[in-house]
Parts: structure tokens; sequence; C-alpha cells
């Protein structure tokens, strides 16, 4: 165990817990990310081997953990009648994504961008979900003309607008009313979707009446009923409440003469950032499993941050170490446009450096380059004392990090990179200061 060393006397009765975070490291991310001979791999490559021949920051990806997961999850579903669909929301990186298709699974898109890059990636429409609470007329139109899955359709007005057009374009469309349940996933409160403060799907009474008058929509097949309840759900029980809210919804209808085939329980499995308990997937799938009785019926689910959060790290590199009114503070070249989620929600995400090494630990705050007082990937951190030029590693960035990225401060985009086996590969490069200006002057 290296000892601490505190940089104020506040901090001296904390306990050293840097070596069990990087045993955490190996624990807990089942092998993506954790030291081999004193450096942090992604799999079987040295990160510092791609931090050398990379500019940073980068995000770089596991495609053998992300198949590992998808399996692991498909096992456990081995029984059921079932459609996964990956939530593009979460990392739509096409390396990422192909696999998971060549091995049946479907997509959940939340926009017309989504839809292309879903068709483009040659995902079947029977194996697109079209979600959103704001898809505008000309998204429902490509939706149409993609001929998709199902439509989770979240107001009556995109449901009349739905049938308007499919009546101009001589299409039908099989929908899916999304239900808000208020139900609290117990999440933080910008990731519950399902409460009644939420701005997502319909009421119970309105998604019923809506259900009860399906026939005076001539060119949409009720089908389905949905119910998304939020993220990073750490509590199987809100999981197992929703599915059997839709369970108990699905008998009543059907003694009303809507029969629903497709069943779509949302997705919102949490990961372990930090200390969480989350349900396994064979928790997972037994708590939601509950949503069907029939033969006919197909279980519709849409993870996105239970497959891909883990796989996935921003590679950053410290730019300067200062101390500041007695806080010490590690400087690094990402920022909030990169990775948003420590910002937006005050999110953990561990960090490791590259190297594994005896040198003292220090408590420390790792900031970003963005002009944000929020712009701060940890606060009060026990890490190795670091070293302006060192390269550290913040993980479990697979979900909702590039996906969420932005040009905030007129900030290029990073790049990324994906570990399979012992090869890297850059798969997207990282944008350039040049290209973005040349964006921004129009002829």
């Amino acid at each position: 165990m290296v000892k601490a060393i505190v940089t104020r006397n506040r901090y001296q009765t904390e306990l050293d817990h840097c070596e069990q975070a990087r045993h955490n490291v190996t624990v807990m991310q089942q092998g993506v990310f954790c030291y081999r001979e004193g450096q942090l791999c992604a799999g079987e490559v040295p990160l510092r081997d791609i931090a050398n021949q990379t500019v940073t920051p980068f995000y770089v990806y596991s495609v053998d953990a992300v198949i590992n997961r998808f399996q692991e999850l498909e096992g456990e579903l081995a029984s059921t009648r079932h459609l996964t669909c990956v939530a593009l929301k979460a990392n739509y990186q096409p390396a990422l994504i192909r696999p998971l298709k060549e091995m049946g699974a479907g997509v959940e898109v939340v926009s017309g961008g989504e839809l292309s890059l879903a068709l483009a990636l040659g995902f079947a429409p029977e194996h697109i979900v079209f979600s959103g609470v704001g898809k505008s007329r000309w998204e429902l139109e490509a939706g149409l003309a993609a001929k998709v899955r199902l439509f989770l359709v979240e107001s009556a007005g995109e449901l009349r607008l739905l049938e308007s057009l499919c009546g101009r374009m001589s299409r039908r469309a099989r929908v899916a009313l999304r239900i808000n349940p208020d139900i609290d996933p117990k999440t933080h409160r910008h990731m519950a979707t399902g409460i009644s403060t939420a701005k997502f799907g319909l009421d119970l009474d309105t998604a019923k009446r809506l259900y009860r008058c399906h026939r005076d929509f001539s060119h949409l097949d009720f089908v389905g009923i949905h119910s998304h309840i939020g993220s990073q759900i750490t509590d199987i029980a809100p999981v197992m409440e929703n599915a059997t809210f839709l369970r108990e919804l699905v008998v009543a209808l059907s003694t009303e003469g809507v029969p629903i085939l497709d069943i779509d329980v949302g997705g919102g499995l949490g990961i372990q950032y930090d200390k969480e308990e989350t349900p396994s997937f064979k928790e997972y799938v037994k708590a939601i499993r509950v949503a069907i009785s029939r033969e006919n019926e197909t279980l519709i689910l849409e993870p996105g941050r239970a497959l891909l959060g883990p796989v996935g790290a921003l590679v950053v590199q410290v730019l300067y170490v200062k101390v500041l009114h007695g806080r010490l503070f590690a400087v690094v070249d990402a920022g909030m446009n990169d990775l948003l989620r420590p910002a937006l929600y005050g999110a953990y995400h561990r960090i490791m450096p590259l190297a594994d090494n005896d040198r003292p630990t220090v408590m420390l705050d790792v900031a970003g380059a963005a002009c944000e007082s929020s712009d701060i990937f940890a606060r009060d951190r026990k890490l190795p004392h670091p070293k302006e030029g060192e390269f550290l590693a913040i993980l479990d960035a697979g979900a909702y990090g590039y996906s969420m990225s932005s040009n905030y401060n007129l900030r290029p985009r990073p790049a990324e990179v994906t570990v399979q086996g012992r090869k890297y590969q850059l798969v997207r490069p990282a944008e350039s200061p040049d290209g973005l200006v040349r964006r921004e002057l129009l002829p």
C-alpha cells in the first residue's frame, strides 16, 4: 500500500484507496481496462502505446468487451422472444455497432440522423424502433419511408400527424404509445424520465383513451406499448415495477380488443461508476421478463449504457499542475465539450494513470480546459502525484461520452480508437481547428 501525502490537514484522516481503486479496475471492469506489467491496458493493448501515436484527448473502446457484454445479455434472454435494440444515443460509433448488428441486435433511434445511420449500417427495418419526444414531420416521413418496425409515440398530436402522413404517403405504421407511469427510478433527477414532472410520454388516462379509439386511426396499427423510466438505474425494484405495470396494462387492453404484440420496457440499466451495487444481466432479465406472458409477444429492450459504458475510456494529458488557495489542481487537455457528464450530472468517473507506479498519492482536483467553473472531472480525488505531460484515463466513458460531445469554446471534438485483440485502429480522426473555422466561414 502506497502511503498518501496530503495537501491540507482536513485530508489527514482519509485512507489511501488508490491501490484499491486499481484493484477495482481489474475486478469491476472484467478485464476491459486493467494493469498489465505496470501499464494500463485496453484488453491486451497498453494505452500508452495508443497515446504515443494519437493526439489527446481521445476515446478508446474495446470491441471485444462490447461483444462479450452483448453475448452475456443475449444468453440470459435466450428462452425469451425478444429484440435487443442498442440505443444509438449512448454511442453511435459504427465500429462498435456493426458487430452487434451482425449478432442480431436491433437499434433504437431518436432522430432522423440516427435513423439514417442505422440504415447505412444495414439494420433491417424490422429491427429499428423510432423513439423521441419531439419527432419532426420530416423525421416521421423518413421513418415511414424506411418502414421501421415501431414508432414510439409520445403525444396525441404526434399520433394525429403520423396518421395524416400515412394517408398522404399511402403507408401504414406500427405504433406503440409511450406511457409515463410516474415510477421513481431512484436515479439522478435529470435521468428520471418516467416521473410525473418529466416531459416524456403520455399519462395513463390519455394513453388508455387513445388505445380505445384506435379504430379511428385507419392507417395505424396499435401493436405495441412502451415505457422507459430513466437511465443509470441501479435498483432493480423500479425496473420490475415498470414491467409489471406494462404487463397489467397489456392484459387490460386485450379485454378491450387491443391486442399488444410488442412490449418495449426501455433501457436504463446502470453500471458501476464508483461503488454502486448494480444488478447483473441475469437479475435485470428476470425483472423485465414479467412484462410478457404469451408466446406471440415480443419483449423489446433498449440498452445503451449497460452495453457500452464500461468498454470505453477518455485518455487525456496533464497540461499543468498548480496549487491554488491550498488546493492542488491537475489541468488536463480535455474539457466538458469532450465529456459532459461530470459537469452536467456531477457524475463520478474513475481516473487512472496509464503507468502503475509507486509515487505517493495526493488529494487533488482534475480540471478540464473549458472556460466553465463546472468543468471539473474529479473533486477531492486521491491519485498518484501528477506530472505535467503524463497521461490519465477517465474510465466508463463508453456511453454518453463522444455522443454528447460538442464544439463549445470552438474546441475540436476528440478522436476515437478501437481495440480488438492485440490491435488498435483509429476509427474517427480528431477534428482540427482549421476544419472548424472553414465550417464557420461561408463563401
